[in-house]
């Protein structure tokens, strides 16, 4: 997609003169800002045809709350957390919808909320265009910057998640999409050719030490494989399966919206944990889509870019059954994300 092209984000320098929640004073065609759920800073996207909405809140890490068609929220909400800042509740709380961070090991830590739920500074540079930067975290000497621009024509929504080191020292470090759903869907992922799963994929099982992924013989009542593609449904125990996939897509359809995740891939690179590049996890209320970037060494002024492209399809049935999930399979287009070297 051609709009691809203009999601690189701006210099650094601009991010670093931002003051702390900053717009323009006229907001670019496609952006709107006010209230949104009980937060005032909220950012608004709209495509050209009033189908396709993103809503990007600042004051909560620059969090997507809403990524919807129709009406229809493709993110799970949580009406609990609706208005709630860190400044209101510095113990932290639960919000749905989509958060990118450093980790997931550091995914918890108290000192580090002010990159996860805290207030980030936030620019309107451009049409259908929100752009987020989070103050300095203390534990990696990291920065992490994010921009979304919505395709004004196909609701389509470039996401770039930058990592910048602006301390004095090297750090190594990943980033971690997380994305909330509703529970009920159908996850879908292609399966890699090569993988060091001997499955292709791998279930989270318990064991004596704690939990260790299981890629020799995994099996849940909750997936099923056809092909090269595996379907797990967000439904009943909870439960959490991977795979080092490599097709640069994963997606989930709930009723008759099917929801692509698009994302970049690197061959024989080292990605932390288990390898994955792709993790489910799913619970009686939510559905979580996990996408990792390889670890990357940063020298200081360094950064690593980790782009996404979501998309919304709106079927003409609704899936319900194992079978119709695979079949939807069958409309999502190939990623325009080569694997890199």
């Amino acid at each position: 997609m051609s709009f691809l092209r203009g999601l690189a984000l701006r210099a650094l320098a601009l991010w670093l003169a931002l003051a702390p929640a900053s717009l323009r004073a006229a907001l670019p065609a496609g952006v709107s800002q006010g209230e949104f759920l009980g937060w005032t800073n909220a950012l608004s996207l709209r495509d050209d045809h009033g189908k396709v909405m993103t809503v990007v809140v600042p004051d909560i890490g620059g969090r997507v709350v809403q990524y919807s068609r129709g009406g229809v929220n493709a993110l799970l909400e949580n009406p609990d957390s609706n208005g709630r800042t860190l400044a209101q509740f510095p113990g932290g709380f639960w919000v749905g919808g989509y958060q990118c961070d450093f980790g997931p090991g550091l995914l918890g830590r108290p000192e580090r909320q002010a990159v996860w739920l805290g207030p980030h500074a936030s620019v309107a540079p451009r049409d259908q265009t929100a752009e987020t930067a989070s103050p300095l975290d203390a534990v990696t000497g990291l920065r992490l910057l994010k921009s979304f621009t919505l395709d004004p024509d196909t609701g389509a929504l470039g996401v770039v998640q930058r990592m910048v080191n602006t301390s004095p020292n090297p750090s190594r470090q990943n980033l971690h999409d997380r994305t909330l759903c509703p529970a009920g869907g159908f996850v879908l992922l292609p399966l890699p050719r090569q993988s060091h799963h001997r499955a292709g994929w791998a279930l989270l099982r318990a064991t004596e030490e704690g939990s260790s992924f299981d890629g020799e013989q995994p099996a849940s009542p909750n997936a099923r494989v056809f092909g090269d593609l595996l379907v797990a449904q967000a439904l009943g125990a909870p439960g959490k399966l991977g795979s080092d996939a490599d097709a640069g897509w994963v997606a989930y359809v709930r009723g008759r919206l099917l929801f692509v995740k698009y994302f970049q891939t690197w061959r024989g690179a080292l990605y932390a944990g288990a390898g994955h590049t792709v993790e489910f996890s799913w619970n009686d209320q939510m559905a979580a889509l996990e996408l990792f970037s390889p670890l990357t060494a940063l020298q200081p002024g360094k950064a690593f870019d980790f782009p996404e492209l979501w998309q919304l399809i709106e079927l003409k049935q609704p899936v319900t059954t194992f079978d119709d999930a695979s079949a939807a399979a069958k409309k999502v287009p190939p990623s325009p994300f080569a694997p890199r070297p």
